[in-house]
């Protein structure tokens, strides 16, 4: 799990260094002000003759603009809706759909096959057994020749799904209702819910849009849980929290019987400034609208080990919304005061830096060690096996810190790391020698099973505090406070109730951390 790293003395040249390294990665290249009204979401069309346009949620409505010359982008049309700060918006088959929760907004809906010369819009609240009941929505998503609306209350409040099969005339089929959903991800035959203040996700079956059938559901980073979305692959989900300080997650969902964190990721300059929408481009490189007014891009093609490459301030407000998907490669953007903002991106793969820290004498992996690649925001605190990942955002010779309360700090340099490769570097770190007596071998905490379900036992070194232990969340915050242990061997059991995620084992009067990992209980 990554750290921010941050050294008196050299936080300008850090800060200087990183700023040369990834704004090569993120080159703005038009803007379009919007003053007085503010921005929400954005998404992409391509008319009959190739032109490329921005569509653009604000205050008022939806503003499509003309970025076919990307540095002087003009606004053609708008539709009006009612007033709202918050508008999102998806396209099929040259219709675009446009919600709010402006009561009774409904779904608004813009036929686009007629740019460049004009268009035409209507708004639709439903339709049938439903017709009116369709009054305001917080997201939409399409897939496939189907709508799914988020955030309604009066259909359903969690999803409702509605075909498409004639885009002017939407038909309510069916939906999803045990829980507010604020946002969600389609793909295939598979619907997975962002499911609000509940901090957790739902996999449903969305074969038979009628009746989605719940597949799993599963807890995820504290928070409220935001957006979601998927790898390439498939494999991996990218799930947002819109809470302060709260990172961005990886989860390997491979298999849905046993979901588990893969890696966490906050913007490296304005950490507190949690992202706001991941959207996947093509590569498995996470595009970042954040709070804070930051725009960041991310290589998650190692999920495990995921590198920022670039970041850029698009001023003070919430970048709302991202678009990295239209076909010149131009990437849009959305800052709620500051307007519309097209940038050039280069997805250029991070350079990785793994490996273990063990001790010198003992050959132990060390828990809790932090490598932190020198000029640069990367970092990484070994787990109870010993293992980090790192990396830099370009190629390039690196300086490498390792520390760990009670040993030697090394600093390693020239070590050559390369775009798109992963360098392989073990560390041994070297006890601190107390008075004269050389020591022979140090014995570190033994942690098993890793990663744990239902207990954790725990073997102690002789000599080692039985007191201050406690089980906390890896973000903060403790689970459990556990009483003082009578021998060098003990069990901390009953935590098949936790959430599945990374936790610390923590003992405040040795000054250590040992991060765990928690895996769903069978």
């Amino acid at each position: 799990m990554k750290l921010i790293s941050r050294f008196l003395g050299l936080g300008l040249l850090v800060c200087c260094l990183h700023q040369s390294l990834t704004a090569q990665s993120l080159q703005k290249i038009g803007h379009l002000p919007y003053t007085p009204l503010s921005l929400a979401g954005c998404w992409h069309h391509v008319d009959q003759n190739g032109g490329e346009w921005a569509l653009v949620g604000t205050s008022a409505g939806m503003s499509i603009v003309d970025v076919s010359n990307p540095a002087q982008p003009v606004e053609r049309f708008n539709v009006p809706g009612l007033t709202n700060n918050w508008r999102e918006l998806r396209t099929w088959k040259g219709y675009a759909y446009v919600v709010s929760e402006a009561t009774p907004s409904g779904v608004t809906i813009v036929n686009l096959n007629l740019l460049p010369d004009t268009i035409a819009w209507k708004v639709w609240r439903g339709d049938g057994g439903f017709q009116d009941s369709v009054v305001s929505n917080h997201a939409v998503q399409i897939s496939d020749g189907y709508m799914y609306l988020f955030g309604g209350d009066v259909v359903a409040k969690g999803t409702v799904i509605a075909s498409l099969e004639d885009p002017w005339n939407p038909v309510i089929m069916g939906g999803t209702d045990e829980f507010y959903v604020h946002d969600g991800f389609i793909r295939g035959d598979t619907l997975w819910t962002n499911e609000g203040g509940m901090a957790q996700i739902g996999v449903y079956d969305v074969t038979d849009k009628s009746s989605p059938a719940l597949i799993t559901r599963f807890q995820h980073q504290p928070g409220y849980s935001h957006n979601s979305e998927l790898s390439a692959d498939g494999k991996t989900l990218f799930i947002t929290v819109e809470t302060i300080n709260q990172p961005l997650a990886a989860f390997d969902v491979s298999n849905l019987e046993d979901v588990r964190l893969l890696d966490l990721y906050k913007p490296s300059k304005k950490p507190l400034g949690e992202v706001h929408n991941v959207r996947v481009a093509p590569g498995d490189f996470l595009v970042c609208p954040s709070y804070r007014g930051q725009l960041t891009v991310v290589d998650a093609s190692r999920p495990q080990n995921m590198i920022e490459i670039a970041w850029d301030s698009l001023g003070n407000s919430l970048v709302w919304d991202a678009d990295p998907y239209l076909p010149s490669g131009i990437l849009l953007a959305t800052a709620k005061s500051e307007g519309l903002y097209i940038y050039q991106v280069n997805y250029q793969h991070a350079a990785w830096l793994e490996g273990t820290v063990t001790d010198e004498f003992s050959g132990a992996p060390l828990p809790g060690a932090k490598v932190f690649v020198l000029n640069t925001p990367n970092a990484d605190t070994t787990m109870a096996n010993g293992l980090y990942q790192t990396g830099a955002a370009v190629s390039g010779n690196y300086a490498v810190r390792v520390e760990r309360n009670g040993y030697e700090t090394q600093v390693h340099t020239n070590i050559s790391l390369t775009s798109g490769q992963v360098t392989n570097r073990n560390f041994a770190l070297k006890p601190l020698v107390i008075g004269t007596e050389q020591p022979t071998e140090v014995t570190p905490v033994q942690v098993s099973p890793m990663p744990f379900a239902d207990y954790l036992d725990i073997t102690l070194p002789e000599n080692y505090p039985v007191k201050g232990w406690q089980l906390c969340h890896f973000t903060g915050g403790v689970v459990r406070d556990i009483p003082s242990v009578t021998g060098p061997t003990f069990r901390l059991d009953q935590l098949g109730s936790l959430p599945a995620g990374t936790y610390l084992l923590r003992n405040t009067r040795a000054g250590i951390s040992l991060k765990v990992m928690k895996v769903a209980s069978r």
